[in-house]
């Protein structure tokens, strides 16, 4: 895997875990609703508005865990070069967690937060709360309200006890995820802290709910850092109700 760039004095790290937004390959449970090429683009306009939010916390370096393998000028075309690339390894996201975690530790970052791209308006405060809450926990998790969690994070004196064993054994993609993490993570005493939950994008009904979120947000005056995903979404809904 790539290497940390030297001379870094920042010592935590947040990995943005992303798929190559290729038709056919993201977001397959909004065919339902859209075309390969519509649902691409969708989680194309996630990742980079959530790439470009999370660039404006200060004192953390930005990783991208990306795949399938090869594609980082991909992603270097979309997010650019201020950020650290690494490919994702392993045969489940279990491993590929372990994998990306392991990567940090050995490149001397004491905290260790990695994310997922299909939350696009989590605020960036759940955000700085896991990094403070690193100095009072080992673990933070940010639950998602479909079971499963948005963040998980580490400081790295944990990681030896929790690692890999809270990514082994979990039901992905299933409602059952953080559950079964928080179980794991109770056999082995390591201290927990919980974020508020939020939500992920999957299926169409979820995009319905971030297309009423963003519209709410903008009409109440607050900040929407999404724009391309609320550009791409007012298109989409605005075809449909035409």
């Amino acid at each position: 895997m790539d290497i940390r760039p030297v001379n870094v004095e920042v010592n935590t790290c947040l990995i943005v875990f992303a798929k190559n937004p290729v038709p056919n390959q993201v977001k397959t449970r909004l065919f339902t609703h859209m075309s390969p090429k519509q649902a691409a683009l969708i989680y194309r306009a996630f990742l980079i508005d959530w790439c470009e939010a999370l660039s404006e916390i200060s004192d953390i370096d930005l990783v991208i865990a990306y795949t399938p393998a090869g594609s980082q000028p991909d992603f270097q075309e979309m997010i650019g070069d201020d950020v650290i690339y690494i490919e994702q390894i392993g045969s489940d996201l279990g491993a590929r967690l372990t994998s990306a975690t392991q990567w940090a530790s050995k490149n001397g970052y004491d905290k260790i937060l990695l994310v997922g791209s299909d939350s696009p308006t989590l605020p960036l405060s759940h955000i700085t709360q896991a990094v403070e809450g690193l100095d009072s926990h080992g673990i933070i998790i940010g639950p998602s309200i479909d079971g499963g969690y948005y963040l998980i994070a580490f400081s790295t004196g944990c990681l030896a006890a929790a690692v890999p064993y809270i990514f082994e054994g979990i039901a992905w993609s299933t409602p059952q995820v953080f559950q079964q993490t928080i179980e794991r993570i109770r056999s082995v005493e390591v201290s927990l802290g919980l974020l508020h939950p939020w939500y992920d994008i999957d299926t169409y009904d979820d995009l319905t709910f971030l297309y009423a979120h963003i519209s709410a947000t903008r009409y109440s005056g607050d900040v929407v850092r999404a724009i391309r995903t609320e550009k791409l979404l007012l298109e989409l809904f605005s075809k449909e109700n035409q």
